[in-house]
């Protein structure tokens, strides 16, 4: 039925500031965008991120278990502490980052709120 995953959307405050953020700091690079209602931003491989501008509050890209915050989305990486150094060295609020075993696991806030996640699988764990 399904063949891919097309784009993953999420929720920002400020658009402009959003797709800069995105771009400077996880190197997404704009596809197109529909004044400050909507944004289409893109890495080298994987799927669409969406921007939605919205008003709403308490409106953010997260679940919680046993009041615990995760990411809706995880992306990978091959330079996790080059990422964390740089998101610490702007302010960016970190929830996790930390070897698990198989990988290093990075977790942090954006600007507008949206827990994000990146992964580092150990070089023997990659298939």
């Amino acid at each position: 039925m399904l063949t891919s995953l097309e784009h993953v959307q999420i929720p920002v405050k400020q658009m402009d500031r959003a797709i800069a953020w995105y771009s400077e700091q996880l190197g997404f690079q704009l596809s197109s965008k529909d004044g400050d209602r909507i944004a289409f931003l893109n890495l080298p491989e994987g799927p669409y991120l969406m921007l939605w501008q919205t008003s709403d509050e308490a409106t953010n890209a997260q679940f919680t278990v046993n009041g615990t915050e995760f990411p809706v989305s995880l992306y990978r990486t091959t330079r996790i502490h080059e990422l964390h150094k740089n998101l610490t060295s702007i302010g960016t609020p970190i929830q996790v980052y930390q070897d698990d075993g198989f990988g290093w696991v990075l977790k942090f806030y954006d600007p507008e709120g949206n827990l994000w996640g990146a992964l580092q699988f150990n070089e023997s764990d990659k298939n």
